[in-house]
């Protein structure tokens, strides 16, 4: 299968080296917000092209990563490590989200969905999860 898409205008494109093994959908309210699935990779297996802008959360006084969208028709596309997530994990973060929501539906069916607590995790340690996983219908 195919594991290419852009944005929803083309102006940002995104290749993945394989298919994700699960997508996420963290209820915290950024991602919440934005309606946004991730599946998480190495840096090394993405291919993002095209200009992107980044923002990153007002409610957090060290952000862990920079939400990256496209400044023609606001798609976010992916997020990375921001200088402090590299500096709190001691000089490398290999690790990158993905936004699955623009991905056909079709090339998501039966993947694994896990509900990470975002909205309660302080930034530190491992996740709860909100409810319990399923699989992409």
């Amino acid at each position: 299968m195919d594991w290419n898409t852009t944005c929803h205008c083309g102006a940002v494109s995104i290749r993945l080296a394989k298919a994700p093994e699960e997508i996420v959908e963290c209820n915290c309210s950024l991602c919440f917000s934005h309606g946004i699935l991730w599946a998480y990779y190495s840096p090394r297996d993405v291919v993002i092209e095209g200009e992107t802008r980044t923002y990153n959360r007002a409610d957090r006084p060290n952000p862990n990563s920079d939400l990256h969208f496209c400044p023609t028709c606001g798609c976010s596309t992916h997020w990375s490590a921001t200088e402090g997530l590299i500096e709190r994990m001691g000089g490398e973060v290999d690790l990158m989200g993905v936004n699955m929501r623009l991905f056909a539906p079709s090339q998501l069916s039966g993947l694994k969905l896990s509900f990470p607590d975002g909205r309660h995790w302080s930034g530190e340690g491992s996740w709860d999860y909100a409810r319990e996983s399923g699989v992409m219908p």
